[in-house]
């Protein structure tokens, strides 16, 4: 899994004001479908859906705002807190969904295009608009029905990866190692980013800890997004001390990936 590797929180960065009255699914520029491989986060594995099929389940829903907003989603979308969208683990990106909040009868139409809630056992991760059309936005989280619906056909595009959002590491004056297409295997990833140079930094500070730290280029629609990876491992067991390790050192964010 590329993209969202950060842990969303229910009420994360409130606005000010509220959003209008009448809210619109996102327009989808820039987003690709994509299914994607296995995943853990904290510990815990996620398979993603290699294709949609009816799906029904009853969770927890949180929501989150401010900051997250304008930067990019799990299939390189743009997350507009004013506008319809939602965060899942599993569902193909994008997936429309209806999202009925169960403890107050009302209900909306999202469109799911990241990945989340990691936090508890929480079900889907609602946009600030989204949260505030279902009435639960002062509350933080509620309980709800989500149900799939029929797709639009620009949903069915071809599958892709992309990334999430830059993060912020301090500059080391090295050039980054970066890796054959032909390697694959178990990784663990630090983070994902449309800058070379901000992934150079973070791949820098990494590497005297964790000499086997490398870029990893991938082409998403019409640019080039650079993944920190360490690896690739050849047992869990690996995997799991080195996650570990990254933890004791600083760095919660990662995510193991099957390639």
């Amino acid at each position: 899994m590329t993209g969202c590797n950060h842990q969303k929180s229910s009420q994360t960065g409130t606005p000010q004001g509220k959003p209008g009255s009448v809210a619109k699914l996102p327009d989808g520029k820039g987003g690709t479908y994509k299914t994607g491989n296995p995943y853990m986060v904290a510990g815990r594995w996620y398979t993603p859906m290699q294709q949609l099929t009816s799906y029904d389940q009853s969770g927890i829903a949180s929501w989150y705002g401010d900051d997250f907003h304008g930067k990019l989603t799990a299939n390189g979308e743009s997350y507009d807190m004013y506008s319809l969208s939602a965060a899942h683990k599993t569902l193909p990106l994008p997936t429309l969904v209806r999202v009925t909040n169960l403890e107050n009868g009302r209900s909306v139409v999202v469109r799911v295009n990241d990945r989340g809630p990691f936090v508890k056992d929480r079900l889907i991760d609602l946009s600030y608009a989204a949260a505030n059309a279902l009435g639960f936005m002062d509350k933080g989280t509620t309980h709800v029905r989500v149900q799939t619906l029929d797709q639009k056909p620009d949903l069915q595009a071809k599958p892709a990866t992309t990334t999430v959002p830059d993060a912020i590491a301090a500059p080391v004056p090295a050039p980054a190692v970066i890796t054959s297409a032909k390697e694959a295997g178990i990784f663990v990833q630090l983070g994902a980013f449309g800058s070379e140079a901000n992934a150079n930094r973070l791949q820098q500070s990494l590497h005297p800890l964790y000499p086997t730290v490398r870029l990893h280029p991938k082409l998403v629609v019409d640019r080039t997004i650079y993944r920190v990876r360490i690896g690739p491992f050849e047992s869990m067991q690996k995997v799991e001390e080195t996650v570990i390790s990254l933890q004791k050192n600083g760095y919660n964010q990662t995510v193991v990936v099957i390639e």
